[in-house]
């Protein structure tokens, strides 16, 4: 075995202890992530995490990272526990120091995780509650720099640390495209999940749904039968998969959009702003009056029809939106799948939530969804820190 030093085994050890600590203390980490996700969104997010630290052995043997001093985290608003195995737990094999700035809008909620974390294994992190300013100081001799969130802010921060290798995760149009061939009542299942997740407050939500017109009766049909089966009520209750959203400003955001398209919406469309809740909606355009596809972290249905595929890939593929490319979900529609895997992880007849692996790369390749930096060089692929730390410092 590669790895089978002393050290190793101290470290594969403390990840032991993680796994052991969240599935003997479940329901207080539930407690605290059920301050922002739904509880089935959570307990997905826990087994996730908990498939993610079994595979992280066979991971570092497959890439072979070696030993780094330091990596710096902007860590996520959402997915905290997924997002903190993933830039922090798997990265204490091959790092000495993690330090994590945690988002303002998820700000209590990552004390709580990152308290609870490490009193079950002592992962060599530091969670650092200050301004990008003062954390970019403390940080500046990173070796590695992950970032999450805006692309725009993400080029900002980037500048800053012109030394380290730097990996940016973003989010993407993450289209579902159904073809006439498609299976309607698993498509349509799987549609309203992954829309759904934690009330649709996630970067892996589909934000458009391409239906080929000749399925458009029967999927519409299908997906508001569905959608009138989910439950509703506090997040922290088992079974709600719709509560109020957690962060600000989303209901009236959805409130303008559906304004705007009032006279689309075939089903839904209520907005409730005092308690920031948004009803689950289903809006629907042609291809031809689309409009701006926009992301929405609450659970609004975009459903537009097309005529022949080639008309989505020319869509997806336009200079305005090709660097927005990060997962497909294709059901039905074969010819697709190869015209699209060039700039998206595609999913065939599954949602990008079925396919997702922590312990493997994920992502697309337009640059808005992800990408690595190094020495100047921009390139957009999907991402695994332990591949890319290999990659660039394994050559030294």
């Amino acid at each position: 075995m590669i790895f089978a030093t002393k050290e190793r085994d101290v470290q594969l050890k403390r990840l032991d202890k993680l796994i052991s600590g969240i599935r003997t203390n479940k329901v207080e980490l539930l407690d605290i992530l059920t301050e922002i996700a739904t509880y089935d969104s959570a307990e997905a997010e826990i087994e996730s995490s908990i498939a993610t630290l079994l595979g992280a052995e066979e991971e570092v043997e497959r890439y072979n990272p070696p030993t780094i001093d330091r990596i710096a985290v902007y860590h996520s608003s959402n997915v905290l526990l997924y997002s903190y195995v993933l830039y922090a737990a798997i990265p204490s094999l091959f790092c000495k120091e993690i330090l994590i700035r945690p988002s303002t809008k998820a700000l209590s909620t990552m004390v709580k995780l990152h308290d609870f974390l490490m009193k079950q294994a002592d992962i060599p992190s530091q969670l650092l509650p200050i301004s990008q300013r003062k954390f970019r100081e403390q940080a500046g001799q990173s070796d590695v720099v992950v970032f999450t969130g805006n692309y725009e802010n993400s080029l900002k921060v980037q500048q800053t640390y012109p030394q380290a290798l730097f990996l940016y995760f973003g989010a993407g149009i993450n289209p579902f495209i159904i073809g006439e061939k498609a299976n309607i009542e698993d498509a349509s299942k799987r549609a309203v999940a992954a829309r759904v997740y934690n009330s649709g407050q996630d970067c892996m939500c589909p934000n458009v749904y391409f239906v080929h017109e000749n399925m458009k009766e029967r999927f519409l049909a299908t997906l508001i039968q569905d959608m009138k089966e989910l439950q509703i009520g506090k997040r922290n209750v088992p079974g709600n998969v719709i509560a109020p959203l957690f962060y600000e400003g989303l209901s009236e955001q959805a409130q303008d959009y559906l304004t705007q398209m009032k006279d689309r919406i075939v089903y839904g469309g209520a907005v409730d702003l005092s308690i920031n809740y948004v009803e689950p909606t289903v809006v629907v355009s042609s291809l031809e009056k689309i409009g701006e596809v926009i992301e929405f972290f609450c659970p609004i249905f975009h459903v537009v029809t097309y005529r022949d595929e080639q008309e989505v890939v020319d869509w997806l593929h336009a200079p305005e939106r090709v660097e927005s490319t990060l997962g497909a979900s294709v059901f039905g529609a074969p010819e697709l799948v190869e015209k699209l895997r060039s700039t998206h992880i595609v999913s065939e007849n599954l949602s990008l939530y079925d396919i997702e692996n922590g312990n493997h790369p994920f992502g697309g390749y337009g640059l808005q969804a992800n990408y690595v930096c190094h020495q100047g060089n921009f390139t957009s692929r999907p991402l695994l820190i332990s591949k890319e730390v290999s990659a660039v410092f394994g050559r030294k």
